[in-house]
């Protein structure tokens, strides 16, 4: 196969397409298989060394160390102009601050979320070697069966993106959609093996290099093939071609260069995804050309990965290893409409449910019982209002539970900015305050608390609203009226008490846990 201005063009047009899907799934492969977590904490670090230099010691300090150092008066020096926010000084609380200062200090992911359980479950008392262990076995298996087949699943993405313009990032899990995890794994990890032997040879390695460089591709349009079989395709298909793949990565050498000079920023935005559009390209290229002469190619029979005109719609049932259309996890009665007694008792149940989670938290990390909220009931009316909105207010989204998932983040989020700013406005009094907590917002909303809504409005969609509706059903006619009568009149006498007599005190609008 030649390499044509043809091949560029039709990947450069195929990249222009989906910039941004591309660009997307280009970086979320980056990230986690080409250790662009160490580049992040890296440049992370980097921040926090330009602007604040401390005393070296022998011993290297977390970041918070340092900050509760500063706090108890001993020796820091720094500079002698204005001291900018550090990160640690940014992000000191909650469990997200524990990871972020972690992962700064150790330079990788692994060991940082490691180091992060270990503080917070177990108080950092694990020692070193036992981490060091863990992780060497954690990051042994992530590579094996995730970081391989990540590479799969971006190889299946941008032969389908040729094709398919509503293609989705999903395919970048097709291994695992489609239940080949054990056999693709395998493969890629001999595919490995072989080539580290290889190096050892230098002019060996770079040869193999190109021998299985198709291999993932291969793999990618069909996961059921043997071992011996994904070796000997990808030997076939860069027969006579590894010079050309070598002048491939050669034409893209003086961009390679130019982007480590602006901190990857070209890798980030072009480099990466235009990359793979190209080696996509390639491949399919490769495939019509030789599929005439080479040995077995009935198995490389996925047609709607060549077919000549575009489809707005990509056709599963055809796929030769169709992914799951059903997420049997979904059995509930999910979608139904809350009517009746229910919104009242939903509301109640939310409200209680979150006073209760809320005084348990601040028992478990204090020591002590305190009546979170601003009322004196045991309820937090946000609560049960972000229920309403999820329940009520996202019903389109139920059917798609990642949508849903976001949608809880935001709508909860903005409720929670919204009665945060109400609440100071009119008591002059903030009931909480995420200062410190990694990204929050004005101290009124952070990314751990998000998540939580998130995770608490998928549970709530998909498994305690159906349940809890099934439950007052069974509850007879009269007595869920009462009920209802006797929650909203506690409800109102406690709220026109409360606008007159906040609850607050230490722990309450003092001393945020």
């Amino acid at each position: 196969m030649k390499l044509s201005k043809k091949l560029y063009q039709t990947a450069w047009k195929n990249f222009r397409a989906r910039y941004f899907m591309n660009i997307a799934v280009a970086f979320v492969v980056w990230f986690f298989v080409k250790d662009g977590y160490q580049y992040t904490a890296d440049w992370m670090a980097a921040g926090v060394s330009t602007r604040v230099t401390h005393v070296q010691t022998e011993d290297k300090k977390s970041n918070f160390e340092i900050i509760q150092e500063f706090i108890n008066g001993q020796d820091i020096v720094a500079v002698d102009t204005p001291k900018a926010e550090t990160v640690a000084e940014k992000y000191y609380m909650g469990y997200f601050s524990v990871f972020v200062n972690e992962v700064t200090n150790s330079g990788s992911l692994g060991f940082g979320i490691l180091n992060g359980i270990n503080k917070i479950l177990f108080r950092g008392r694990i020692r070193e070697s036992i981490v060091i262990f863990v992780m060497v076995i954690v990051s042994a298996l992530g590579w094996i069966f995730w970081k391989n087949l990540l590479l799969i699943g971006r190889c299946r993405y941008f032969l389908e993106e040729r094709l398919y313009p509503y293609t989705k990032a999903d395919r970048l899990l097709f291994v695992y959609r489609t239940r080949h995890i054990g056999n693709t794994a395998k493969i890629m990890l001999i595919r490995s093996v072989r080539q580290a032997l290889w190096n050892i040879t230098i002019v060996g390695g770079v040869i193999k290099y190109y021998e299985y460089l198709m291999i993932p591709y291969v793999l990618a349009e069909n996961p059921t093939i043997t071992t011996k079989e994904a070796f000997a395709l990808s030997k076939q298909l860069m027969r006579g071609d590894k010079r050309n793949a070598f002048l491939l990565d050669a034409s893209m050498l003086p961009i390679t260069l130019l982007d480590y000079a602006v901190s990857h920023l070209i890798s980030f935005f072009f480099l990466n995804a235009y990359r793979e559009c190209i080696y996509s390209e390639f491949y399919i290229g490769l495939r019509q050309a030789k599929r005439e002469t080479m040995e077995k190619a009935e198995l490389l029979y996925d047609t709607y990965l060549v077919q000549g005109a575009k489809a707005s719609v990509y056709p599963d049932e055809h796929c030769p290893t169709p992914y799951l259309k059903h997420r049997e996890w979904l059995k509930t009665d999910f979608d139904r409409d809350y009517g009746g007694n229910t919104p009242i008792l939903l509301f109640f149940f939310l409200a209680i449910f979150g006073w209760s989670w809320e005084v348990f938290f601040y028992l478990i990390n204090d020591g002590s019982f305190i009546n979170r909220g601003t009322m004196a009931g045991p309820w937090l009316p946000i609560y049960g209002l972000g229920g309403w909105l999820v329940i009520y207010g996202l019903k389109p989204l139920r059917k798609k539970p990642a949508v849903m998932f976001l949608g809880s983040c935001a709508v909860c989020g903005l409720l929670e900015y919204f009665a945060s700013w109400l609440l100071e406005f009119i008591m002059h009094k903030r009931w909480w305050d995420y200062t410190g907590y990694f990204m929050n917002i004005n101290g009124r909303v952070c990314l751990e608390g998000l998540l939580l809504f998130g995770s608490i409005g998928i549970s709530v969609t998909y498994l305690a609203a159906p349940i809890l509706d099934n439950l007052f059903q069974k509850i007879p006619t009269r007595v869920r009226k009462v009920l209802c009568i006797v929650l909203i009149t506690l409800f109102a006498i406690d709220f026109i008490w409360s606008v007159g007599h906040p609850n607050v005190g230490n722990g309450i609008t003092e001393g945020f846990y």
